[in-house]
């Protein structure tokens, strides 16, 4: 359980491992900014040249579900729950200041979700919600905050053990987990009814794929 001893919100992760991006533990200041890119990530990123269009690069879920990857107030109640939660914010170093590039969400898993003896001896936590700016992806920073990412579940959590859930149909997001050391548990489990309400295909292909990987 992560360490609630007084407010992360806001406070300085990483400033060394990037020159030009510092991680930070997102706060309600960040929650505008954020919750757009999060959505332009996995929902498209209307086109400059034709706003009618739109992109959202590799973890993108238009052609999925419909609506809003989350709102503003979802986001805000992530950051809240401190002890339960941490979401971790990239920030790129401009000549304005500082400009929010992606996102990555640590939080505790579920024990009653650990299915084998084995995954049942650790202490969990799952990633997820992890979104780059579409104009800022393939230039290292999704992996920058994959490795804060691990770093929190270790030393905020002391996990031994993370779970990453992803829609079966995204099988580039999948393979770069394999490619992280994640293990497909070849379990599948529903989205939330909420969510599967957005939906743009046929509901049995709306099934998370249960990946896991032991931390050393």
């Amino acid at each position: 359980m992560a360490n609630n001893s007084s407010s992360r919100q806001g406070q300085l992760f990483d400033d060394y491992s990037n020159p030009d991006i510092n991680l930070y533990f997102a706060s309600h200041d960040d929650v505008e900014e954020l919750c757009k890119v999060i959505n332009w990530a996995y929902r498209g990123k209307p086109s400059a040249s034709s706003p009618e269009e739109s992109y959202s690069g590799w973890i993108g879920e238009q052609h999925l579900l419909k609506g809003a990857r989350i709102t503003s107030e979802e986001l805000r109640q992530l950051i809240d729950d401190e002890q339960h939660t941490v979401v971790l914010v990239a920030k790129l170093k401009t000549p304005s200041g500082s400009k929010i590039v992606g996102c990555w969400k640590i939080s505790t898993y579920d024990k009653n979700l650990q299915m084998t003896e084995e995954e049942k001896q650790d202490v969990a936590v799952e990633f997820g919600l992890n979104a780059v700016d579409p104009d800022y992806q393939s230039r290292g920073i999704g992996t920058l905050l994959y490795n804060g990412a691990v770093r929190i579940a270790k030393e905020y959590f002391n996990a031994q053990r993370v779970y990453s859930c992803i829609i079966q149909s995204k099988r580039n997001q999948i393979e770069w987990c394999l490619r992280q050391g994640f293990m497909d548990t070849g379990r599948l489990i529903p989205l939330p009814s909420k969510v599967l309400l957005q939906a743009k295909v046929d509901l049995d292909e709306l099934k998370f794929s249960v990946l896991t990987k032991r931390l050393q």
